[in-house]
């Protein structure tokens, strides 16, 4: 089972044993990419996953005390009422259940992915290629794998956008090109080839991120490595 439905839930039948299977098959995969330290999309998916249980958890329990309940008697303690809870719905208590199991595991497994993800941000270098110019808002970066023979470039565009009515940033990323490495072309001479095969940016910002461990380039690297670009450009 490769993704988990945002409504997972409470679509379809609510059944505490067809539910703990769906979810249980989900994690199994999660877990198997995680084993290979292949992050994403799992670890976002999983964050989002987690939000929306709190959010079903916290209204379900408003919606159980919105029940009509019998009062049985008075604690004369507090001087307040104590009421029975007169709640017969079997799929509201199916729903408490399949909440119940779900937050453990979920949250052990997000767990695994931020270690994979503190992992990997302390495994990445972030330097630049030359000077960086005053105009940061479009360049390029690359990814250095560790131990690799190949870099890989991708161009990015970092703007301001408008969303829901507040200004937030936007970063834009794109593949390049990929240019092989040697003694006689290290890392930090590629900038003069970008700039040839991309003159519309004569001095651009290019900054490099390498990898002092094994990380899957696609899953791992390039996604943390654009977070890291992000906070850089933010700061």
């Amino acid at each position: 089972m490769a993704t988990l439905s945002e409504n997972w839930i409470t679509e379809n039948l609510i059944d505490f044993e067809y539910k703990k299977y769906v979810l249980l098959g989900y994690l199994q995969n999660v877990e198997a990419h995680f084993n290979e330290q292949k992050l994403y999309p799992d670890f976002a998916e999983l964050i989002a996953h987690y939000k929306n249980l709190i959010a079903l958890k916290n209204n379900t329990l408003a919606l159980e005390n919105s029940f009509k309940k019998n009062v049985k008697g008075i604690d004369y303690n507090t001087l307040s009422f104590v009421y029975e809870n007169i709640i017969t719905d079997e799929s509201l208590n199916d729903l408490k259940q399949i909440i119940a199991f779900s937050e453990p595991l979920l949250v052990n497994e997000l767990q695994k992915g931020k270690n994979i993800f503190d992992f990997a941000e302390q495994h990445i270098l972030t330097h630049h290629i030359g000077i960086l110019p005053i105009y940061k808002t479009e360049g390029y970066f690359v990814l250095y794998p560790y131990q690799a023979k190949q870099v890989f470039v991708y161009n990015y565009n970092f703007s301001k956008i408008n969303l829901l009515q507040q200004e937030v940033y936007g970063l834009n990323c794109s593949y390049v090109s990929n240019y092989t490495i040697s003694l006689a072309k290290p890392v930090d001479k590629i900038k003069l080839d970008i700039i040839d095969a991309n003159p519309h940016l004569p001095n651009p910002a290019v900054y490099l991120f390498k990898a002092n461990a094994e990380l899957p380039n696609d899953e791992t690297f390039l996604p943390i490595a654009k977070r890291l670009l992000y906070k850089s450009l933010t700061t």
